[in-house]
């Protein structure tokens, strides 16, 4: 056991451990992750003590074998009964720690397939390694438990380049996908995201409508406050919906429900998306792509 890490209770320890490896191996999770009290301090006593034990001089003569020994710690540390080990994966999972290669993958089809067949039936492998090997991340808190994932796709064409969204919600060491949304070169213009959360929104302000809610008109609403589930009904204006040649108009509602610290009250995010309008930009790209293998 670190001396560093002797006087922290067992799961801060194995945290911490892991937060680590993440930070020297430079994944894009640990940016996801909100910084806990003395963090960078604490990360590089482990570091600096590694290094001792490994007789290198700093951590840039040879970070992989830093690494290499956080992973043996963290291992030795986890040779738990599964009951005891699944708790703690669930513990990091609620937190938005849990390596994503971790996570057991569902969707809900029902949602998926009706509002995105012809994506999703081509697609299906892409959204797993989305979940899996994200690009970029982004996890919202324990009082929300949802994540989104990201990957950037090349085609045999620049123009069908894209970026894969993925919307849904932690439960344990399962990852339940309840939106997937397709984001193409020609809308991107160029354009960088930090983190899927700001591809999210760049998506909601293409693609989004205004609803009212609470007296507020906006295209996108997060940490709003309501006593019961029902208060989260929007309304969409007259007029804002695109029509399809049948002369079909309609929406799609994400809603990420939550509950407040002195779970009394709900706070949730959410949007809605012109579907109509999402399925005729989606059309006119789907039977031009090509993955590369």
């Amino acid at each position: 056991m670190l001396q560093t890490l002797k006087t922290y209770d067992k799961s801060f320890a194995e945290g911490m451990l892991a937060r680590t490896s993440f930070y020297l191996d430079d994944d894009s999770m640990f940016r996801t992750f909100k910084p806990i009290e003395n963090e960078e301090m604490i990360r590089n006593n482990i570091i600096s003590e590694i290094c001792k034990r490994l007789n290198i001089p700093s951590v840039s003569e040879n970070k992989q074998a830093v690494i290499n020994y956080i992973d043996e710690e963290l291992e030795e540390r986890t040779k738990l009964d599964k009951k005891t080990e699944k708790e703690i994966l669930s513990r990091l999972s609620n937190r938005g720690e849990l390596p994503t290669d971790l996570y057991t993958v569902k969707m809900d089809k029902n949602n998926i397939v009706k509002v995105f067949s012809d994506a999703y039936k081509e697609n299906e492998n892409l959204i797993m390694e989305t979940v899996k090997k994200p690009d970029m991340a982004y996890n919202f808190g324990v009082d929300y438990c949802t994540s989104l994932f990201t990957k950037y796709y090349k085609d045999k064409y620049d123009y069908n380049n894209f970026f894969i969204l993925v919307v849904g919600i932690r439960e344990g060491l399962v990852f339940r996908v309840s939106q997937v949304w397709w984001l193409y070169n020609d809308i991107l213009k160029g354009n960088s995201f930090a983190d899927a959360f700001e591809l999210l929104k760049y998506f909601v302000e293409k693609f989004g409508i205004e609803v009212d809610f609470q007296g507020e008109t906006s295209k996108f609403f997060i940490d709003v406050i309501a006593k019961t589930e029902r208060e989260f009904q929007v309304k969409v204006k007259e007029g804002k919906l695109k029509k399809s040649k049948k002369g079909e108009a309609g929406f799609v509602t994400c809603h990420f429900l939550g509950q407040t610290p002195d779970n009394k009250n709900n706070l949730s995010i959410f949007f809605a998306i012109d579907i109509e309008k999402y399925k005729e930009y989606l059309t006119r790209h789907l039977r031009k792509t090509q993955i590369k293998n």
